[in-house]
C-alpha cells in the first residue's frame, strides 16, 4: 500500500459500515470509483442511504454460476457470499484493490494477487494523499476503535497513530 494513486476499488461491507458509523464515508473520495456486488449492497442495509449520499457506488449484479465455479476453483468455500463476490468482482473488472476488514478475506485476496485495504488503511491513505488533516485522521482512527463496530485493539490504534506522526517527521 504505497503512495501511488489508486483510481478505483471493490468494497466489502465492513469498511463501508465502519466508516459510515464514524461519519467518515466521504474519505472514500480517495478513489474515483467504488464498486460493490449487489449482495454487499444488501448487506450494508440501512447504512446504504447515508453512504449513497456521500459517495457514488456502482452496484453490480453478478452471475451465480460463474461465482460458484470461481468459489470452487479458488477454494473459497469458507468465505461468505459477499466476500466471495467481492473477490470475483475484482477479477471480473480487473481491479487489484479490495476494501475489507476481514482477516480471512484479506488472506484470500493476497493469494489472488489482490491488495486488501482495511478501514484503518483507508484513513492512512486519505491522510498520506492530503485528503484529510492529521487531526482528522487521528479522530477517525480513534473513532474506529471507540465508536464503530470494527474489532481493533488499542495497541493497533496507537501504532497507526504513531505511523501517521512519522509521515510528518519524514
Amino acid at each position: 500500500m504505497g503512495d501511488e494513486e489508486i483510481k478505483a476499488a471493490v468494497a466489502d461491507a465492513g469498511p463501508l459500515i465502519h466508516l459510515s458509523e464514524i461519519g467518515g464515508i466521504a474519505i472514500l473520495h480517495i478513489f474515483d470509483a467504488v464498486h460493490v456486488p449487489h449482495v454487499v449492497w444488501l448487506e450494508i442495509g440501512e447504512h446504504s442511504k447515508n453512504i449513497s449520499k456521500e459517495i457514488h457506488i456502482t452496484n453490480h449484479n453478478l452471475p451465480e454460476l460463474q461465482i460458484s465455479e470461481f468459489t470452487h476453483k479458488e477454494k473459497l468455500e469458507k468465505l461468505h457470499s459477499g466476500e466471495i463476490e467481492c473477490l470475483y468482482l475484482c477479477r471480473q473488472i480487473n481491479l487489484p484493490i479490495l476494501l475489507t476488514d476481514d482477516l480471512a478475506v484479506r488472506e484470500a485476496a493476497k493469494s489472488l494477487q489482490i491488495t486488501p485495504i482495511g478501514s484503518l488503511g483507508i484513513v492512512i491513505k486519505a491522510y498520506k494523499n492530503g485528503k484529510i488533516s492529521l487531526a482528522k485522521a487521528e479522530r477517525y482512527i480513534s473513532d474506529l476503535y471507540d465508536i464503530s463496530s470494527l474489532f481493533v485493539t488499542r495497541a493497533i490504534v496507537e501504532l497507526v497513530i504513531e505511523q501517521l506522526h512519522k509521515k510528518i517527521e519524514s
